[in-house]
């Protein structure tokens, strides 16, 4: 089970936009992540300590130069069974935001949308039991853990980077 801080370790913006260029764009050093988000490397630093601190990311095994370090995404599961205190519980709702802002940026590229016929949001009613829900997530798990990470030095040449996004939660009603 996920240590409920884990979760609020992603409450801060800067730490959210370092995790996604380690997961999309592959393991970089605080330096150049610092230029890259405009930052100072020791402001980005000490964020991507607490990632790896709480699992979300871990040291490359490329070989330093001085005093760098390089670092890499770590894929993991982030629950939201226990989001805890409020600000948990806020980021896990940014966590959602990026994805849903990411989905609008490829939605509005018409040229990527028209190449990317393969790519797909697919939204469906369940009825289901707390155990129904937890055994379509394993299955989902299942499927997904066969497939190449972002990184993945194997994958097809004209593989590029995909988010895939799961969500199943029951519904509530509006105020």
């Amino acid at each position: 089970m996920q240590d409920p801080r884990s979760l609020k370790a992603l409450a801060h913006p800067l730490r959210l936009e370092l995790l996604e260029l380690l997961r999309f764009e592959g393991p970089s050093t605080a330096s150049a992540l610092a230029r890259r988000v405009g930052e100072s490397s020791g402001a980005t630093s000490y964020h991507l300590r607490q990632l790896a601190r709480h699992g979300y990311i871990e040291e490359d095994e490329r070989p330093a130069h001085g005093r760098e370090r390089w670092w890499r995404y770590r894929e993991r599961m982030v629950s939201v069974r226990d989001p805890g205190a409020p600000s948990e519980a806020a980021a896990a709702l940014e966590l959602v935001g990026r994805e849903a802002r990411a989905l609008g940026r490829f939605l509005a590229d018409r040229e990527q949308v028209e190449a990317w016929d393969s790519a797909f949001l697919r939204s469906r009613a369940l009825r289901l039991s707390p155990a129904g829900l937890s055994e379509l997530e394993r299955g989902i798990a299942a499927l997904i853990d066969q497939l190449p990470t972002a990184d993945a030095p194997d994958a097809p040449e004209d593989a590029v980077p995909v988010r895939f996004l799961a969500l199943g939660f029951p519904q509530t009603t509006e105020d």
